[in-house]
Parts: C-alpha cells; sequence; structure tokens
C-alpha cells in the first residue's frame, strides 16, 4: 500500500509526485468470478469476467473508488471506476486501486495486489472406437491439472494424462474432455468431438493352410478392415497360449509368411486398436500337416504328423498324372505298393479341419528296386503304305524292346514304332511281342504276340473281272476273343469304295463284282476283336490296259461304220493317232469320245490304208504302247 503525498488521486485532482509505501492505511480490495461469485484470491480465469469489490470497511463513494491494471503499479492517470473487466492475456497482472486519503481531498491511497492470469485453451486428446458400446479417450494435453472425460451426456469421469482409458458408449457418440487448473479451478478449457461406432466384430475364418518348403501360406474368409488382425502361433509360454507373428490388413484374403514355425498351429485374432482390445474374438486353431516320404523295396512309405483332428486325403503326381490314394480312417501312415523302380512321385497330404484345409509340403520320393514290371499289351495294324504299326499300352515308363518274330528291332521309350522294313509276303506270318525294362534294369516278359493280318490278291477270272482273295487270321492280343472280318474296296486314292462283312469269320472271300472302271482294284480286310480294330495290308490286282481299233471303216454317210472309235478298257490319259502314207499325223484323240470321220481337215476323205499308234500309262506306272493299221474305204 502506497500513499501519495502531493495529493488523492481522483477524477478530480489527479496527483503528482513519488508513490510511498503507507502502512496500516486500510485500504484494500477483492476480485470475484463475476458468473459464480466466487473469490479469486491469486488467479484469474483469461476471457473469463472479474468483478472487483473493495473491503476497506470505509464509507467510501464508488464514484471515488478508481482502479489500474497492468504488468505494474500504477501511480497516476486514474479514470476508471469500472469494477468489471475481463482479462484476455496471459501472465502477471497488477490491479491498482486508488481511494480518497484520510485528509480528504489532500491526499489519495494508491493500493496494488499482483494476479496470475491462466488461460483456457481445447484440452487435446485422441478418439478410438473400440467394439460396439466402448470408446477409448487418451488426454494428450499438457496445459491443465486435472481433466475430466464425459462420453454424451453421462457423468464426467476423471482422466490422467497420457493414459488410454476405455469408456462406455452407451449409444452416445460424442466424447467432451475438460481441464481446469488445480489452484485455479474456475479456469477450465473444454473440447468435444464425435466418433463412428464400429461394425459388430464376426469371428474371423481361417480358410486354408498350405506349406511350402518354410513359407506357410495362409487364406481367409471376408475381414472387415474396421478391425486389426494378428497371425497368432502356439506357444506356451507366451501369455494366453498365443503369441503374435504378423499382422494381416483387414482388406486381406491372404498372407504368406516366411520362415515360418513348422510344425506349428495358428490362428487369426480380431482385436479393435483399444489398449488393452475390448474386442478380442479368435478364429479356429489351424495347425500344419508334417509329410514324410521313404523310399523301400518296391513301395514308398509315408508318414505325417499334425496338431489338428479331421479327413487325411493323400494325393500322388507322376508327371501330369494324379490320383487319390484310398487311406484308411484314423491312420498317420500309409505303404505306396503301385510304384515303378526309377520314378519319382511327389506326395501331398491335406486334412480338412472345420471350415479350414491345412495341406502339407510337397513330399518327393523316388522309387527303388522292386518287382519285375509288368508286360505291356501290344497291338498290331498296317498302314496304308502297307507299314506295320505297334501299339505298347500299360502302366510304367520304362524302355520298351519291340520283336518280330523273336528277333529285337528296337529299343526306345516311345509307346508306338513303325516297321517299315517288313515286306508282306503271301502265306507269311508277321508276329509281334515286346518287353519292358524299367529305370533299375528289372525286365518284364514278353507281351502276348500279334500277327496282323496278311492278304493276298489274285484273279480268279483271266481277265480278272472276278477276284480272289485270301489272308491269314488276326492273332492277339487277346487270343480267346472272337474276331470278325470285312472286305474293304479301296479306291486308287485309298477311299473306302465299299465295306463287305465275311460271315462265319472265313479268311477267303471272292469278288464278283470288282469296280469296272478301275485298272487297279485295291483290296484292305478289317478285322475286329471287342473295340479294337486292326487292318491288314493293302493287296492289289492290275488288269491290262486293252484298246480295240477296228482294221477298217467306210466314211460314206450310210449310217454303218462311217466314223473311226476307240474302244477298250481302261482307257484313260491316253493319246492316239492316225499318221498317213507320208509320215504325218491326220487325226490325234487323248479322249474316247473324239472320232476320226476321215477327213483331213475339210478335205474329203481319202481312201487307203492309214497307220495308228496308241500310247498310255496304266495305273501302276506301266507305259502301254500299240499300234497298227486301219483302211479307209469309200
Amino acid at each position: 500500500m502506497l500513499l501519495l503525498s502531493a495529493g488523492w488521486l481522483g477524477t478530480q485532482a489527479p496527483a503528482y509526485g513519488q508513490c510511498t509505501p503507507t502502512p496500516n492505511s486500510g485500504a484494500c480490495f477483492k476480485a470475484y468470478d463475476a458468473v459464480t461469485g466466487q473469490e479469486l484470491p491469486f488467479y484469474l480465469c483469461a476471457n473469463r469476467p472479474v468483478r472487483l469489490r473493495d473491503c476497506s470497511g470505509k464509507n467510501l463513494d464508488p464514484a471515488q473508488i478508481y482502479y489500474q491494471r497492468g504488468p505494474a503499479i500504477t501511480c497516476s492517470g486514474f479514470t476508471d471506476t469500472a469494477t468489471t473487466f475481463t482479462p484476455t492475456a496471459a501472465g502477471v497482472l497488477v490491479i491498482t486501486q486508488n481511494t480518497q486519503g484520510p485528509q480528504g481531498g489532500s491526499q489519495g491511497i494508491i493500493f496494488s495486489r499482483n494476479f496470475e492470469v491462466k488461460t483456457t485453451p481445447d484440452p487435446g486428446f485422441t478418439l478410438t472406437a473400440c467394439a460396439p458400446g466402448f470408446v477409448e479417450v487418451t488426454v494428450t494435453d499438457t496445459h491443465y491439472d486435472q481433466y475430466t472425460v464425459q462420453v454424451g451426456t453421462a457423468a464426467p469421469v476423471p482422466a490422467a494424462r497420457n493414459t488410454p482409458a476405455t469408456y462406455p458408449t452407451n449409444g452416445a457418440n460424442t466424447v467432451t474432455v475438460t481441464g481446469r487448473y488445480a489452484i485455479a479451478s474456475l479456469c477450465a478449457g473444454v473440447s468435444t468431438r464425435t466418433f463412428t461406432p464400429l461394425p459388430a466384430p464376426r469371428t474371423p475364418v481361417l480358410t486354408r493352410l498350405a506349406v511350402e518348403g518354410s513359407t506357410a501360406q495362409f487364406q481367409f474368409g471376408p475381414l472387415q478392415p474396421e478391425y486389426q488382425y494378428r497371425l497368432q502361433l502356439a506357444d506356451a509360454a507366451a501369455t494366453g497360449g498365443f503369441r503374435t507373428v504378423a499382422t494381416v490388413p483387414g482388406t486381406a484374403t491372404s498372407y504368406t509368411l516366411a520362415n515360418a514355425a513348422l510344425p506349428g498351429c495358428y490362428r487369426l485374432l480380431l482385436q479393435d486398436a483399444c489398449q488393452p482390445a475390448v474386442a478380442n474374438s479368435p478364429s479356429a486353431t489351424v495347425c500344419t500337416v508334417s509329410l514324410t516320404g521313404t523310399a523301400l523295396s518296391g513301395r514308398n512309405q509315408l508318414n505325417w504328423s499334425t496338431g489338428s483332428t479331421g479327413p487325411f486325403t493323400l494325393t500322388r503326381t507322376d508327371g501330369s498324372n494324379t490320383v487319390q490314394l484310398p487311406l484308411p480312417a484314423g491312420t498317420t501312415r500309409y505303404e505306396d505298393p503301385d510304384v515303378a523302380c526309377g520314378t519319382t512321385y511327389r506326395y501331398r497330404l491335406s486334412l480338412a479341419t472345420g471350415a479350414a484345409t491345412s495341406v502339407s509340403d510337397e513330399v518327393a520320393v523316388t522309387a527303388l528296386a522292386g518287382p519285375a514290371p509288368v508286360a505291356p499289351r501290344l497291338t498290331a495294324s498296317f498302314t496304308l503304305r502297307n507299314q506295320i504299326e505297334l501299339l505298347a499300352t500299360g502302366p510304367g515308363s520304362g524302355l520298351l524292346t519291340y520283336l518280330r518274330n523273336g528277333s529285337p528291332l528296337a529299343t526306345t521309350a516311345a509307346r508306338s514304332f513303325i516297321d517299315s522294313l517288313a515286306s508282306p509276303t503271301p502265306g507269311a506270318e508277321l508276329c509281334y511281342t515286346v518287353r519292358q525294362q524299367d529305370a533299375c534294369g528289372n525286365r518284364s516278359g514278353e507281351s502276348t504276340a500279334v500277327c496282323p493280318v496278311m492278304l493276298e490278291a489274285r484273279p480268279e477270272a483271266a481277265d480278272a473281272s472276278t477276284i480272289r482273295l485270301s489272308w491269314t487270321a488276326l492273332r492277339g492280343p487277346d487270343a480267346t476273343a472272337p474276331v470278325s472280318y470285312r472286305v474293304l474296296v479301296l479306291s486308287a486314292t485309298n477311299a473306302v469304295l465299299s465295306s463287305r462283312p465275311v460271315s462265319g469269320g472265313g479268311l477267303t472271300y471272292l469278288d464278283l463284282q470288282p469296280p469296272p472302271d478301275q485298272q487297279v482294284v485295291c483290296y484292305r480286310i478289317e478285322a475286329t476283336i471287342g473295340a479294337l480294330v486292326s487292318y491288314s495290308n493293302v493287296a492289289t490286282v492290275a488288269r491290262r490296259v486293252q484298246v480295240f481299233v477296228p482294221t477298217a471303216f467306210t466314211p460314206n454317210g450310210d449310217g454303218l461304220n462311217d466314223v473311226l472309235e476307240l474302244k477298250g478298257r481302261y482307257l484313260e490319259n491316253f493319246r492316239f493317232v492316225i499318221i498317213d502314207r507320208n509320215g504325218q499325223p491326220v487325226f490325234q484323240a487323248t479322249s474316247r469320245t473324239q472320232t476320226w470321220d476321215g477327213r483331213i481337215g475339210t478335205a474329203a476323205p481319202v481312201p487307203g490304208t492309214y497307220v495308228w499308234r496308241f500310247e498310255t500309262t496304266d495305273q501302276l506306272g506301266n507305259r502301254v504302247v500299240q499300234s497298227g493299221t486301219v483302211t479307209l474305204l469309200r
């Protein structure tokens, strides 16, 4: 408290001179919150109105009580008698009161008090929506000493700074955080934010677990991107019996885990982002399947183990062929006897457990020596080029040795073979067998011998107007099965002109009506045993080209022998020329429809003897030449 010695500082009498302390002056004023009326002994709130009140107990005129506010004591310039104001700036605020002194208007009393103004910024915090019905709030603000959290219209709850806490929402979607100072509880900052509740969580579904080397591949049912997912491995030493090995995005449908713990049991855990999580929903646990394979003599042994239960399916792949092997229920071991030495087989085991399938890594096993391979089944048939085509069928993939009449022809891995060196000989059979050798050197016996039909055709009549066919019986591969035969008549281009059954399984046939316009008649026998069809060689009968030229003709217009025309059999692709006595050609024909009326150009026929020449190449490629004379008479 200071006493102004030069006079009282009021609106009527400004004071001059220095402020000196005046103890025991009796001056006094207090500050109150203008809203609540609560006394403010030291701290004021920014942007909150304050009311000043004199407490000296003197009977002072309110119009002569002045106040000044600033960073220090004010000793002059008092003109403001207002008792209510609102501080705005943080920091120290000095309020100075100027009241009437004890000598009336001669002196004024300057009395000051120091206050601190506190700001009230919006408190900072984070929101995390948990499972439906809960929200996590973390106060990150550093301005205040005390905080409360209010969800919707629920009662505010005290909250610690930087400590996540979960609150029930009761259907609300707003959070209000209030911050206060411990020494100035009226100074409070308030911040309200909204959040979107999460959808109800669904239990995740692990649909497939497949092992490839040291990698585990997982597939899932549809996930919810609003939640977090953790791929977990069963571990007795971990809290809760599982430890997290990977975080899976909520948009994923699959995940590949490199360097996976094998063997192992895995699950997919759904959680919200709260700490600790409110939603914890694990999938069913699925365990890997461990498969091992060992080659024994003539069989492959498979063993497996897993931590899950359910039916197993074992598949074997040989090249591009995959088959499912029969497994007894509850077994963990299988021996595969259907293997060939030296062949590598690939095995894979799958386990159906609930909605998931667990698939083992592929195991490759190369079979060791076992029993001799089975002899193949052999069929034989002539091609249209009179080569014999052999076809071997049956299990195994080793080398095949083809034999003709007991003598080896070739050794090859091919399942079909063409014997192009065999010549069909009437009455002589060509019989074939085949044997198989596996990669370990085991040799099968020889197959059942097969002997294709050998056909012979010869003229029955001298002019080949009837033709006799005879053939050997088809033998093998099914010796006891009945055989039926058909005679096929072929064109020059090997098209089938007719097909005639042979009754009673006979081995001969007389063709009474060979094709009349075909110089070379071609035959083939079709032999059928069940579903097997085998063909004989193509046998032919060549008939002689014949041309008939009259010795004379009379082009006199009487309608008898007026033109010279060719007659004969199989006249195709020929050249016919008539030459006069001077050696000059007078007529030429390449078709039987062309005739000569004796004229040379436009000149009238000249009687005399003329020479003719006929040339052609038959269907066998043989050149045929004939010549003679013809007399032109009038």
